[in-house]
C-alpha cells in the first residue's frame, strides 16, 4: 500500500482535526448567525400568538421560562455575533501585515471570548434576575 511522505491528514473523520482559534471564531459566527435566524422566526411565532390568539396575552408570554429562554439566547448570540462581526471587518478593513497578524492574534481572539463570557453573564442577569 503506498504511503505519502508528507505530512498530510490520513484520515477525513472531522473529530480528528485540529481546527486554529481563528477558525474557530469564524465557525461559532456563522453559528450565531443561524441562531439569530431561528430567534428571529421564534419571535415572530410569538408575535402571532399574541396578536392572533385571544386566550394568549402579552403577560402571560412574559412570564414564561421559554420567552426568556428566546430572550437569552437571542441576545448571547447576537453579542458573539457583533463582537466577532467587528473583528472580521477590522481585519478585513487593516491591510498592513502588522496591524492585520495584531488582529487575528491569539491575545484578541482571547480578549473576543473574555468580553463576550462577561457580556454572557450580564445577559443572564439581566434576564432572569431583574
Amino acid at each position: 500500500m503506498y504511503s505519502h511522505p508528507g505530512n498530510r491528514p490520513r484520515s477525513l473523520k472531522i473529530s480528528n482535526f485540529r481546527f486554529p482559534l481563528n477558525a474557530l471564531l469564524s465557525g461559532a459566527h456563522r453559528v450565531t448567525g443561524l441562531a439569530l435566524v431561528i430567534s428571529l422566526i421564534a419571535y415572530l411565532v410569538l408575535a402571532n400568538l399574541i396578536l392572533f390568539v385571544p386566550s394568549i396575552t402579552l403577560a402571560d408570554v412574559t412570564d414564561c421560562w421559554l420567552t426568556l429562554l428566546l430572550h437569552t439566547g437571542f441576545w448571547v448570540a447576537l453579542t458573539y455575533h457583533w463582537l466577532s462581526g467587528l473583528r472580521h471587518l477590522c481585519a478585513e478593513h487593516f491591510l498592513q501585515p502588522e496591524a492585520y497578524q495584531l488582529i487575528n492574534s491569539h491575545t484578541v481572539s482571547y480578549l473576543l471570548l473574555g468580553t463576550w463570557f462577561i457580556a454572557t453573564l450580564s445577559i443572564i442577569y439581566r434576564v432572569w434576575f431583574s
